[in-house]
């Protein structure tokens, strides 16, 4: 960790870590035989990257090619089937997902306290009179909060963010610096980046000589709990019926969703992405950068799309998908390397 930015709210022992993560002391020491039991009061005090373990250090293990025989003291959260890989010297905390008990311990130690804000409005912010504010809510400066918005329990906002008529935010939602929220309706434990752009007038148009005409759009966005969108990201609000984005999805910096996009549960957006208008995702797609999706394509359940891929039909559920036109990832890879055995056999 970078300790001149973040600091460990107090401290830390083995034992407690154990009990965040639900392990059962019996079972840690039985894993770590060759520790005696006082080892449960080692103190933590950083987190590290793999190979820069070292003693009262904790991090996770993760990948097989790691490089770790340099790796010898610490504390490590590993699969139990890898135990072997890693250092006797290191001491092991057996979890059947490292990189997800490692993010929860730094949840546990690092992010703020809840502390009561009381409805702490900065003197610069503008909060329209008919604007229902919860419980709890924190609002920066310059902000602008118009007529009708509801605001729940528990919401940080950030300074400079407008949120514009009959808008609602979910409870313990962080709407961050320069946001623009409009015709939104976002749930509980939304996390908006900075500079993203929610509900904007989506891009469609009728051409006309001398007179194109932009086509109003009166649907909304809904967002459903516990999703995270980046920064500089921008969501189109519906056209007629609404945009919709499920619970607990993920979105990264610079995403562009057009107007009446359906993205269910759980999906994952990595940077650069473009989805073209009424593009549908269903539950647990995952896509890597600088993908793009022409207008009204349907992706199946449980697909994994690579980067840079352009998508110009319809998938199934369980598609692996790349290249450009998209097509089955294998026959795409065998064809790249089909491709490169004739360049070879040309230059031979």
């Amino acid at each position: 960790m970078n300790k001149h930015f973040f600091q460990m709210k107090r401290k830390v022992l083995l034992c407690d870590i154990l009990n965040d993560l639900n392990i059962s002391n019996h079972t840690f020491l039985n894993i770590n035989s060759n520790f005696d039991k006082n080892i449960l009061k080692y103190q933590i005090d950083d987190f590290v990257s793999f190979s820069s373990l070292k003693p009262n250090s904790i991090s996770f293990f993760e990948n097989k090619r790691n490089n770790s025989t340099s790796v010898n003291s610490g504390v490590c959260i590993i699969k139990e089937r890898n135990l072997k890989l890693i250092n006797d010297n290191i001491i092991k905390i057996p979890y059947q997902n490292p990189k997800l008990g490692f993010s929860k311990l730094l949840e546990s130690y690092f992010t703020k306290n809840n502390t009561k804000l009381n409805n702490q409005i900065h003197p610069t912010a503008i909060v329209h009179k008919t604007a229902l504010i919860g419980k709890n809510v924190s609002i920066g400066a310059y902000s602008n909060i118009e007529e009708g918005v509801v605001i729940e329990n528990d919401v940080s906002i950030g300074t400079r963010v407008n949120i514009s008529f009959n808008c609602k935010i979910g409870k313990r939602s962080y709407i961050s610096s320069g946001v623009y929220i409009e015709c939104s309706i976002l749930g509980d434990d939304v996390y908006v980046a900075p500079n993203s752009v929610v509900g904007k007038l989506g891009f469609s148009f009728t051409p006309d000589t001398g007179n194109t005409f932009l086509t109003p759009h009166i649907g909304a966005v809904t967002i459903g709990d516990g999703t995270n969108i980046g920064s500089c990201c921008t969501i189109d609000r519906g056209l007629i019926d609404n945009t919709i984005i499920g619970n607990y999805v993920m979105i990264d910096n610079q995403v562009h969703i057009g107007h009446n996009c359906v993205i269910a549960d759980y999906c994952v957006l990595a940077g650069q992405v473009g989805l073209s208008g009424s593009v549908k995702l269903e539950k647990n797609v995952m896509m890597g950068g600088d993908v793009s999706i022409k207008d009204n394509i349907t992706i199946g359940e449980n697909s994994i799309i690579a980067g840079a891929t352009k998508i110009f039909k319809d998938f199934p559920k369980n598609s692996k998908i790349g290249g450009s036109p998209a097509q089955d990832l294998m026959n795409w890879q065998r064809l790249i390397i089909a491709q490169k055995q004739l360049l070879k056999k040309r230059k031979n």
